[in-house]
């Protein structure tokens, strides 16, 4: 019987656990409406009087204040950075011109409204930001032979069975700063992809290495 109730507990947590974790799209709508509530319960932050920096300090906060109720309800919230937490609170205000529309667009005067397009052309403009470090990627522990900065730039490693790889950059990513001369060598974890490439040599498309993410072992 001891045995039983034991098993139907535990059943019932694993069930309670899996139907709480919530993804994080389900995560940033709820964060939404829970900032947009908070527009509404703060008369006094969102005047048109107020400057851009206060009602962004105010955004801030109502932003902050959800993500800590929120963050528990998913799996996919508990490792977030704060790199992490502004690229959210970007996907959180997408969210809100549909969850709270009029409302929310009403606390910005028309001169506001102009910064804000100035600032999403100028973002459309930029590089994307360096990918964060996935574990489920590619992963290659090796030593730094070499670098290039030809018309494509690569670099060059050898892993513990004394095998050359090489690795195409074609794109920002994290720990870039660390690819120099001293550090030939040392030992990194690299973390990459693999695309198809026209190899001219081979005639045909083959695979090749682009790193995505480089940090070095101490």
């Amino acid at each position: 019987m001891l045995k039983y109730t034991l098993l139907v507990v535990s059943l019932c947590f694993v069930v309670n656990v899996f139907a709480q974790d919530k993804t994080r799209e389900q995560v940033i709508e709820l964060m939404a409406e829970d900032t947009c509530e908070c527009i509404k319960k703060d008369k006094t932050s969102f005047t048109q009087d107020k400057s851009m920096n206060q009602k962004q300090v105010a955004l801030g906060l109502c932003l902050l204040k959800s993500y800590n109720t929120r963050k528990s309800e998913s799996s996919a919230m508990k490792d977030s950075g704060i790199d992490d937490f502004e690229a959210l609170g970007e996907e959180v205000g997408i969210q809100m011109v549909s969850t709270c529309g009029v409302e929310f667009m009403a606390i910005f005067s028309d001169e506001q409204l102009g910064e804000i397009i100035d600032d999403v052309d100028e973002d459309e403009t930029a590089p994307p930001p360096p990918a964060a470090k996935n574990d489920n990627d590619l992963q290659l522990e090796a030593e730094l032979l070499s670098l290039s900065n030809d018309a494509v730039s690569y670099f060059q490693v050898k892993d513990a069975f004394d095998k050359t790889h090489t690795f195409i950059i074609n794109e920002q990513f994290d720990g870039y700063k660390l690819l120099k001369k001293s550090n030939f060598n040392k030992s990194f974890n690299i973390y990459y992809k693999e695309i198809d490439m026209f190899d001219l040599s081979e005639r045909k498309y083959v695979k090749k290495k682009v790193v995505k993410y480089l940090e070095l072992i101490d």
